[in-house]
């Protein structure tokens, strides 16, 4: 078949009453196209107030901030080939019917969507690893912890090679085939292979999720913290679940053929698409807003207490002139005299807002507090600014050291 012909033939004949069109079809692909310059917009935001909090403010930057910039690189990525893979006129078959989509351009998104499979499996893996990286940087002394990120890690990054190995094989054109990507034993092998892979990889994305998930959340209720504080830190690592949710959303609609007809996948598989979209996005989102938070913490913490002194200013009776000359001697001992204040936290600009008390009441919970801890502990109370949380767990580390030298 000349390349006259591949342009002139539907990808699958046409349902009866249905003629093809190819010049102007009926198409869905701008849902995708707004969803994609949304999420992009958002990530691409998150990314310069990470890069921000950790090079201006906190001056941490770690190896989760590297994964994290790859993993953005990667989703950018992503969300490119989908805009190629969309339908526009002259190129790209998804939001359109099938039969709507010359078998030349069926060819094309063969060669796209191999790419599509195996670009996306290493995106959500970087993601994950990022979370695994940054739980490290966080409970790097507490043991069980430690191994529960090292299984994690192993698990999603060995699933991934396998995936793409096997993806690979499956779907690109034996030596025998010479190239041919719709030759009738590679669509047969891809659709026995890549199909139940694929569903694999979205049953093991939400059982890894909510396994990111539960590795911070069972810590919280072990917390010497408020309510209102365990909701707050609670808070931030939930935001995960809506990755987790999406992940939730792609496997339904997979595995529902009324959402998602195979016959006409290039119509139905936008949802797939949107919800894959919306996973790794919104991951990469949560990745981030534990670094992020600290920033906007400390600021609206400051406001509310700046304001918050005004108010307790106004609401205070003012000394009045006999008070100042010969008032009583309550008056007279409070007269000039500043009230008590903790001393500053060394390095209170290395903000990284509720982490060091998250980890610090993990070890506090398991151990006898000293008088220089309870101190601390008042002042973090007081003040929201926080110092490194690395440093602090090696200060914790040392003293567990010399307890440790103390009782031998």
């Amino acid at each position: 078949m000349d390349s006259n012909d591949l342009d002139t033939t539907p990808s699958v004949p046409p349902p009866p009453g249905h003629t093809p069109n190819f010049t102007d079809p009926e198409s869905r692909s701008y849902q995708l196209y707004i969803l994609i310059a949304f999420l992009s917009a958002l990530v691409f935001s998150m990314l310069v107030i990470r890069l921000y909090t950790r090079l201006k403010i906190s001056r941490s930057f770690g190896a989760d901030d590297w994964i994290c910039l790859v993993a953005t690189i990667l989703t950018l990525s992503y969300s490119s080939l989908i805009l190629k893979l969309l339908w526009i006129p002259g190129g790209g078959i998804l939001g359109i019917h099938l039969w709507d989509a010359p078998l030349s351009h069926y060819i094309e998104y063969q060669k796209g969507s191999l790419a599509d499979s195996v670009l996306i499996r290493i995106t959500s893996t970087t993601i994950k690893a990022g979370f695994f990286v940054f739980y490290l940087r966080l409970f790097g002394t507490v043991t069980y912890v430690r191994y529960m990120v090292w299984v994690g890690m192993t698990v999603v990054i060995s699933f991934c090679v396998v995936f793409v190995i096997l993806d690979i094989i499956a779907c690109a054109p034996s030596p025998g085939e010479h190239g041919n990507w719709v030759a009738p034993s590679l669509i047969d092998r891809c659709g026995r292979i890549a199909v139940p892979l694929i569903t694999a990889a979205a049953y093991i994305n939400v059982i890894t999720d909510f396994y990111i998930l539960f590795i911070p959340l069972h810590q919280v209720s072990k917390l010497r913290v408020s309510t209102r504080r365990k909701i707050g830190i609670g808070f931030i690592f939930l935001t995960g679940s809506f990755a987790a949710g999406a992940a939730i959303a792609n496997l339904v609609v997979r595995s529902d053929s009324r959402l998602f007809d195979r016959s006409d996948f290039t119509w139905t598989i936008i949802p797939v698409y949107a919800t894959s979209l919306v996973e790794i996005n919104v991951g990469l989102f949560c990745v981030s807003m534990p670094a992020v938070s600290a920033l906007f913490a400390s600021r609206f913490t400051g406001l509310s207490k700046s304001f918050g002194s005004w108010i307790r200013e106004r609401r205070s009776p003012q000394p009045s002139p006999q008070g100042s000359a010969g008032g009583s001697s309550t008056n007279l001992a409070n007269e000039g005299i500043e009230a008590p204040r903790l001393q500053p936290t060394p390095n209170d600009t290395n903000s990284f807002s509720g982490m060091r008390k998250f980890i610090h009441n993990i070890y506090r919970s398991g151990a006898r507090t000293s008088v220089r801890e309870t101190t601390t502990i008042a002042a973090d109370d007081l003040d929201i600014s926080e110092i490194d949380y690395n440093l602090h767990i090696k200060n914790m580390q040392s003293r567990q050291t010399d307890g440790n030298g103390r009782s031998r």
